[in-house]
């Protein structure tokens, strides 16, 4: 069995060392063989360092120039199936931009050194004074020297931007840095073989640097979907004979039950690290977190812990709450989640390009290209996410969360639901207009988050799809409050109580329909069910259905 590759990034230890390798140079080969310059974004340690490492390999040549020409490829795809010709050796610069930069003056010092190690190590010559100019004189050089054209690749090429954008103007300053680095590409076109940038955030300056602006973006690109990260097939193929002893692992530590099988353990594994997705259809699991697990055979979120967007995500908490709790049905346009201005990023684009939130389905709309709906991918992220929301919510709705959830309990078993409907009618009116969209998924994250703090709640469609159907909140003395939320799109101003109480009625019908919540009866004090009918700008009314089948309304109003 191989080893799990914690913490090895390069390409050649992997194969030679014995580790496990997801076989991704299938992409190599096509890109190699059909391009020459590209942009691919991905969140932190989701395996582009490992990809521009397998770049590196396959431009140097094989380790042992005596031996067979695929080297360390000879038992992968490209070395086995293609027809590329491992023979075309080109010089290689490998850079990452990756680095604790906390000031302007610390961002210039290391694109010198960066340069001037590159100077030395390849004897060219010459005195490094301005990272934009030189750098096109180091590629010059570079060819001059081997006769061959250059190979650059760049990881991180955004971090001293994405490491500071809690810090504005620092990030702003750090950009316009970048955007005279790059600038050495501008000229340098004749030079290059092949260029393969990395980055978290696709930044407005790379279309302002000439030396960027001619990029291919592949992040979208449905073609290379599974290019990061282990899709289904990937984790099957590198881990099946793992998973029996992870399973026998976790039944002496009693984190599964004794009858658990290696089905019920991938289904588990899946529930917490698969779901990343860049086209909608094409399902990836966080390389990082599975490696992690794997190795220690306990369920955590292994990849926020060392991922340095988490101030960010704090900030975004404060700032706009229910962005951490996903977009599932309002439409983001490619634009907007692939290029961004440096501290104009939105923070749902924001959140989708540091990992917290993944395509959920592209949708094409005549006219006006692809759009996309995004989801929370998987329960590492939902945990995390939901706790930074619950810190951050009552505060941004100026709420005491315990006042509220005796106010809401008593409404509910009392039967009140005129006082239900004016506690929920206020915890709507309390949000920001800019926060009002015009969808069911608007007023369900915010039920979601409100009730969150009031009993355990159980959200029936899938794990990790707030919005996406009732709430079943079960309340720390048995009390379970069975809530459908029914929302009309009219854009009318005037409370209609009418259309409210027909969406109501229709609510408390769906809950009917659906048997989800009764599993839970039986431990149940007593069940009530509620049916909210909400219209834009989060006018509701609610009426609350006894177990005896009473139906309570709230009065009538003039």
């Amino acid at each position: 069995m191989k080893k799990l590759p914690l913490g090895v990034q390069t390409f050649e230890e992997i194969i030679e060392g014995g580790y496990v390798y997801a076989d991704k140079t299938n992409y190599v080969y096509d890109l190699v063989s059909e391009g020459k310059a590209y942009f691919l974004s991905r969140p932190r340690r989701f395996g582009k360092s490992l990809l521009l490492s397998t770049f590196k390999s396959l431009f140097s040549g094989p380790p042992d120039p005596s031996g067979p020409p695929e080297g360390l490829f000879r038992d992968l795809w490209i070395g086995r199936e293609s027809a590329y010709d491992f023979s075309r050796v080109h010089p290689v610069i490998s850079l990452s931009m990756a680095s604790d930069i906390d000031s302007a003056t610390n961002l210039r010092e290391s694109l010198l050194k960066k340069l001037e190690e590159i100077n030395e190590s390849e004897g060219l010559g010459l005195k490094i004074t301005l990272p934009g100019t030189d750098w096109f004189f180091i590629l010059k050089k570079l060819r001059e020297k081997y006769d061959k054209k250059v190979v650059v690749l760049i990881d991180e090429y955004d971090a001293p931007v994405s490491d500071n954008i809690d810090k504005r103007d620092l990030a702003i300053t750090n950009s316009e840095i970048l955007k005279s680095f790059y600038s050495g590409f501008k000229d340098a076109d004749e030079y290059l073989r092949f260029v393969f940038v990395t980055g978290v955030t696709r930044y407005a300056f790379m279309g302002l640097s000439a030396g960027l602006n001619h990029l291919n973006d592949i992040t979208l690109n449905e073609k290379y979907a599974g290019i990061c990260g282990f899709t289904k097939d990937e984790f099957k193929n590198c881990f099946s004979e793992r998973l029996p002893i992870v399973l026998e692992k976790m039944k002496k530590k009693k984190r599964v039950a004794l009858d658990a099988n290696v089905a019920f353990l991938t289904k588990k594994i899946n529930g917490w690290y698969d779901g990343y997705s860049w086209d909608g259809e094409t399902m990836v699991l966080n390389p990082l977190s599975i490696l992690k697990f794997l190795d220690l055979s306990v369920f955590a979120d292994y990849w926020i812990q060392t991922n340095p967007s988490v101030a960010f995500l704090s900030k975004v908490a404060k700032e706009n709450p229910l962005a951490l709790l996903g977009n599932a049905e309002e439409n983001v346009s490619q634009r907007s989640l692939g290029l961004a201005e440096v501290g104009g990023l939105g923070p749902v684009p924001a959140l989708f390009q540091t990992g917290y939130l993944t395509v959920d389905k592209v949708i094409d709309i005549e006219d006006a290209g692809q759009y996309y709906t995004l989801k929370i991918p998987n329960l590492e992220i939902k945990v995390p996410n939901i706790k930074w929301f619950l810190d951050s919510f009552y505060g941004f709705l100026g709420k005491d969360p315990g006042i509220e959830r005796d106010a809401f309990y008593g409404a509910i078993s009392d039967r009140d639901a005129g006082k239900l409907t004016k506690i929920i009618d206020s915890v709507f009116a309390g949000l920001p207009v800019e926060h009002h969209v015009n969808n069911e998924s608007c007023y369900h994250k915010v039920l979601y988050g409100y009730c969150h703090k009031f009993g355990r709640i159980v959200t029936p469609e899938r794990e990790g799809a707030i919005g996406a159907s009732d709430l079943l909140v079960i309340f720390p003395d048995g009390l379970y409050a069975v809530i459908e939320l029914i929302f009309d799109k009219g854009n009318s101003f005037t409370r209609q109580d009418a259309l409210l109480v027909a969406l109501a009625q229709k609510a408390l019908a769906a809950i009917e329909a659906k048997d989800y919540w009764r599993p839970y009866q039986a431990e149940a004090k007593e069940t009530v069910k509620i049916g909210l009918g909400v219209s834009w700008r989060g006018q509701c009314l609610a009426l609350i259905e006894s177990e005896r089948g009473e139906v309570f309304a709230p009065p009538r109003r003039d």
